[in-house]
């Protein structure tokens, strides 16, 4: 399909939602925005002193500007171990002194957004805030429970119009993590900053990735071994669509997506760097543009040959289509199944089974149209 948009079109159609635009973009590219971040969680060494972590070079994508080490800066000493011998509480940017004693830090406790929200699945939902660098920026949807032996998952979120209202799409974001998820929707409840510049923010969704593995591995957070750090999947709408394609090349991301968005043109620098499978959604009706932008995605990742992907086109819906219906829509409902898919190991009619196969609930539906590639 073609997509003519310029840079300046497109800043201009997207004033209806975004408000504002920044930075150029002379090909069509999208811009890199955002430095490096770091790691979160601090560091420890057997002399007392701090490693910082390293960032990998740009990332190839150029949305997402470039990237740190997962889960920031390692242990250092002899044999790897913590020096000192005592226990470690973790803490941000804390460090061992070396003189044998217990390893001391802080935790800072997440407080109530004082929302009232929940979804379809089994688990009450909590809306929080906290204020520790790198998730002050965020909102955290998580599921109550945190007492039990069960583990979730991790789910970033890039909000749409390059805002920062983390409550933007509430319903959707309630609707995953009452099915067992981690979730954190990029800006502060209610936030009315200054918009993101379109095709920045990647640096942003990984930071909030690196506090929540953190937060894992610290005795003093209520989240202590209640995560899945090793499933991580990232989406978002429009502008926050661009967020997620940021993280794409990230080596924790277990899969990533967008919805009501995509790429404004060829970019086969960003499609090498996926490594992961893809999940594209979109209405064929987008006013925006973003059927186009999402179909020249899906077919330049399914041209790797080995990537998996699945774009779902909603038949007439516009930009957004039903993302702030009850639950979340269709739209929610898609990607929760992919999530349960890829990040579960779900194959029954609530995860694959939703989306792939003979008797799949979205594949008798001729509201929706359906591409793949690569699957298993």
């Amino acid at each position: 399909m073609k997509n003519k948009l310029s840079w300046a079109f497109t800043c201009a159609a997207l004033g209806m939602i975004v408000g504002a635009c920044s930075g150029s973009n002379d090909d069509g590219n999208l811009g890199g925005s955002g430095g490096a971040t770091a790691g979160a969680g601090g560091s420890v060494s057997g002399s007392g002193g701090e490693q910082a972590s390293t960032t990998g070079g740009p990332l190839p994508t150029g949305p997402g500007g470039s990237q740190s080490t997962a889960g920031g800066a390692e242990p250092a000493g002899s044999g790897g171990a913590p020096a000192g011998g005592g226990d470690m509480t973790g803490g941000n940017g804390g460090s061992g002194d070396g003189s044998g004693g217990a390893f001391t830090g802080t935790c800072t406790a997440s407080k109530s957004a004082g929302r009232n929200v929940s979804g379809s699945g089994p688990h009450k939902v909590v809306v929080e805030t906290n204020s520790d660098p790198g998730i002050n920026q965020g909102t955290i949807f998580r599921p109550a429970d945190l007492d039990g032996d069960a583990k979730y998952p991790i789910y970033v979120w890039g909000e749409g119009a390059c805002s920062r209202d983390g409550l933007a799409t509430e319903a959707a974001m309630a609707e995953i993590a009452s099915h067992g998820y981690f979730v954190v929707a990029d800006g502060t409840p209610g936030g009315k900053e200054p918009n993101r510049e379109l095709g920045g923010g990647g640096d942003v969704l990984l930071a909030y990735v690196d506090w929540v593995i953190a937060e894992n591995d610290k005795p003093c957070s209520a989240y202590y071994h209640k995560i899945d750090t090793k499933k991580v999947a990232a989406n978002g709408f429009s502008c926050g669509g661009l967020m997620a394609a940021g993280t794409a090349a990230d080596p924790r991301m277990t899969t990533w997506g967008h919805t009501s968005s995509g790429s404004f043109s060829v970019n086969q620098a960003f499609y090498n760097s996926i490594h992961t499978p893809v999940l594209i959604v979109t209405g064929t009706a987008d006013s925006l543009g973003a059927n186009e932008n999402g179909a020249r995605d899906f077919e330049n990742i399914a041209a790797q040959g080995d990537i998996p992907v699945m774009m779902f086109a909603k038949v007439g819906a516009d930009h957004g289509g039903d993302l702030w219906a009850r639950n979340g829509g269709e739209f929610t409902q898609v990607s929760l199944a992919w999530l349960n898919w890829w990040l579960k190991g779900d194959e029954s009619a609530t995860g694959k089974g939703m989306l792939v196969g003979a008797n799949c609930r979205f594949c008798s539906d001729r509201t929706w149209n359906i591409s793949s590639a690569n699957l298993p």
